[in-house]
């Protein structure tokens, strides 16, 4: 708590000194009125340049975000788009080292835009396009949320969206090793968490807190994390929090221009001897444009600083391609990933998964004078095998699920200080079990939803581009429909038919005190009906080695969470304070009954699906900051509390405390190395603590400590840039247990691993 007290004592003083500051100002700006107006009205010209000496800046990445166009400035710091859309679209700039640029721009822009960065920046803006329906500056987004660079999975070889994210605060992963990576957001997985690949909600038989994200988080360009409920923008899942994977936009070309490169890379694990190889390749034609891409990954059985864990070795083969389009009436894009992994576990033993995913997808923009018309459909086909040793190669579980989503939606064009969106989205279900031990029943789900959202902006502070207060508020209706046949197994003689209907809701303020510095409110309502799995499981869960029994009594659960944060960021510092409380009616939960059953996979818990009201609250703070040219400091701290309101305990699988501390030396170039940097990091977590006698696998676990490191650095060649990073986790060989470690029962967590990668961008 002193550690806390004091954390909070610095972001105060920050807050204090810098309500009466502002930061420096990136300003865009059209040709002086009578200017020449530009002969053809779809083309964006401007220039990038230092606000300080007036130089061109080269290399600048400038991006219009909502037609995923993208171009970099050349040797006179100049940019250009053409065969552009007309209408409204957010204009970004970025170059390493120096402030970011965001602004909403019209086309047709007449005159030149012209944009000046200012220098020595080690913190730039950021923008998401998850929180809201259009892109948004982070410290104007009413809930947290973080943006993390998929490039570091690269750099460290991450396979699982859990590891790629547990670094934030807040955030935690159940995984049982690299291949597989649960997240849990603010002690929240499983159905209350929201995964999105590029909008689509994805679903991958996620009834378990073993069943991570069928997704491969190398081919994203961020991933995007909203903590807290965004039911009213996507759906029953998005209760407890929403992650983006964002894909990198197809590249385009000039008219009459092609474009081609790519990247190659191979990394080495140490741990389990893991190898992994990735390629993608990409180019334009004109507005045509391509994405191919494949990763493959090998690994042995995980090293413990005590023993091997035997029977954990896994193998995935992923890939994607993606084609699209893009014009003077807008743009589409079709798209399809593939995932698919072996993998084995240690408890049970000799137990092995053969997961299976692909998803089709396409998308339609198209600006008009009202407004913006967006269309998406995607088919998503999941398959989990599950091999237990008793059965000799025959599945014990064989689940397809397949996955239909559509959505239609328009932005109206601003109306005086408001902006908007409304949608419609059905998401149908089938899921259909093809194995001898029918854990799951054969469902059919339907759901159709009816959302708005608005938006307004007011005081805007002149020459300083930003709005004093933002407010935004939205609804949405939801019905969904669980159908089940006859099924004597789960006493179901008639079947099971019954219909669920909500209406959820948010509302949100931001209020921008300076330029650098705001506060910001949310009140969120999610809800979402009880899933088939839990109304109706019935026997062996080998994943887990235990019985699950369904409770087909349960009723929907609400929640009501409420946000408040203090956000700073200037170019050398960042700091987030956010406390939360979220409030649970009828919390669906699993709890261990105290009974065993003799099987024929031996001796198992039996476990079952329970609800009572349940309180999770918490606080989440960051600090970052370049004390000097060369040297960053920063950490995170995160606290959850829960309650069962029933029991008086706490709610199970609650993730500890944790602390994150972490050092960094960089530099822009060393002889010829190109940005070189060294990471060493620090990794606290509190004690495990188990809810009471109910909670499944209720071991305790000690607190322990990590020390990570990291280096890496690239180096420019005549066709293409080198990159190498090596990372070494749990640097002292520490024996310690997670306590969201599936395994926590039988062994301590993974020991040191080194891991060497190498690309080749081209």
């Amino acid at each position: 708590m002193r550690l806390l007290q004091a954390c909070l004592a610095i972001v105060l003083l920050i807050m204090i000194q810098v309500v009466s500051g502002g930061g420096g100002v990136c300003l865009a700006r059209p040709g002086e009125e009578g200017g020449t107006a530009l002969e053809d009205e779809t083309r964006l010209e401007g220039t990038v340049a230092d606000r300080t000496s007036g130089e061109p800046l080269v290399g600048a990445l400038v991006r219009l975000v909502e037609l995923q166009r993208e171009t970099t400035t050349d040797e006179n710091g100049a940019f250009r788009f053409t065969n552009l859309p007309q209408g409204h679209f957010t204009l970004g700039i970025h170059l390493y080292g120096y402030s970011s640029f965001h602004d909403v721009i019209v086309v047709p822009f007449t005159g030149e835009c012209e944009v000046l960065l200012s220098a020595d920046t080690r913190y730039e803006e950021k923008i998401t396009v998850t929180a809201a329906p259009w892109a948004t500056n982070l410290l104007e987004t009413p809930q947290q949320v973080d943006v993390v660079d998929a490039d570091e999975a690269k750099k460290e070889g991450t396979a699982s969206l859990g590891d790629a994210l547990k670094k934030l605060p807040g955030v935690d992963s159940i995984g049982t090793g690299d291949a597989l990576g649960t997240p849990v957001i603010r002690g929240l997985s499983e159905n209350r968490i929201r995964v999105l690949h590029e909008g689509i909600p994805l679903n991958h038989q996620q009834f378990s807190f073993r069943h991570s994200p069928n997704i491969e988080p190398m081919f994203a360009q961020r991933l995007e994390v909203v903590r807290g409920p965004l039911s009213v923008l996507y759906g029953p899942d998005a209760m407890g929090g929403v992650i983006n994977v964002v894909q990198a936009p197809l590249p385009t070309a000039h008219e009459g221009q092609e474009t081609f490169h790519g990247e190659v890379g191979a990394a080495y694990g140490s741990n389990a001897g893991t190898w992994s190889t990735h390629a993608e390749a990409e180019g334009a034609a004109g507005g045509f444009g391509w994405r191919i891409g494949a990763v493959s990954r090998d690994a042995g059985d995980t090293e413990t600083p005590e023993e091997t864990l035997s029977g954990t070795d896994y193998e995935q083969l992923n890939g994607v391609a993606a084609v699209g389009y893009s014009g003077s009436w807008g743009r589409a894009r079709l798209r399809w990933h593939h995932w698919e992994d072996d993998v084995g576990f240690y408890r049970p033993a000799d137990f092995r998964l053969d997961l299976e995913d692909d998803l089709v997808a396409g998308d339609l923009y198209i600006p008009t004078s009202a407004g913006d018309v967006e269309l998406l459909v995607g088919r998503q086909n999941n398959i989990r095998q599950a091999y237990p040793a008793a059965l000799e190669g025959s599945p014990a579980v064989d689940l397809k699920l397949e996955t239909t989503t559509c959505r239609a939606a328009f932005k109206h064009r601003p109306l005086g200080r408001m902006r908007g969106r409304i949608a419609v989205e059905y998401v149908g279900m089938e899921n259909t079990p093809r194995a001898l031990r029918a854990l799951l029943p054969d469902y059919d789900s339907d759901a159709m939803a009816v959302m708005f959202y608005e938006e307004a902006r007011f005081f805007e502070e002149e020459h300083s581009g930003f709005d004093r207060l933002v407010i935004s508020a939205g609804g949405r209706w939801d019905t969904s429909e669980l159908t089940v046949p006859v099924d004597e197994a789960r006493d179901l003689p008639q079947g099971y038919d019954n219909d669920w209907q909500s209406f959820t809701g948010s509302v949100g303020a931001v209020l921008r005190l300076a330029e650098s510095f705001s506060l910001a409110a949310n009140l969120g309502r999610g809800w979402r009906p009880p899933n088939a799995f839990e109304l109706f499981a019935n026997g062996i869960h080998g994943g887990v080695s235990a019985i699950q029994i369904g409770n087909p009594d349960l009723a929907e659960e609400t929640n009501l969470n409420i946000d408040l944060s203090a956000r700073y960021q200037s170019s050398r510092f960042r700091a987030v304070l956010t406390g939360f409380r979220n409030d649970f009616d009828e919390f669906i939960y699993l709890a261990d009954t105290g009974e065993v059953e003799e099987t024929s996979d031996g001796e198992l818990p039996i476990f079952e699906y329970r609800q009572d009201d349940a309180l999770i609250e918490g606080l989440e703070l960051q600090l970052e900051g370049a004390v000097l040219r060369w040297l960053d400091l920063g950490g995170s701290y995160a606290r959850i509390d829960s309650e069962n309101k029933l029991t008086g305990t706490s709610l199970p699988q609650m993730p500890p405390n944790r602390l994150l501390l972490f050092a960094q030396l960089h530099t822009d170039r060393m002889g010829m190395l190109n940005a070189p940097y060294c990471t060493a990091e620090m990794e606290y977590s509190g004690e495990g603590e188990v809810s009471g006698p109910d909670e499944p696998f209720g071991t305790t676990t000690d607190s322990y400590t990590l020390f990570n490191i990291r280096t890496g650095f690239t180096v420019p060649v005549s066709y293409g840039v080198w990159g190498v990073d090596l990372s070494v986790r749990n640097l002292l060989d520490e024996e310690y247990t997670d306590f969201l470690y599936p395994y926590k029962s039988w062994a301590s967590n993974p020991g040191r691993n080194i891991s060497l990668s190498v690309r080749f961008i081209f």
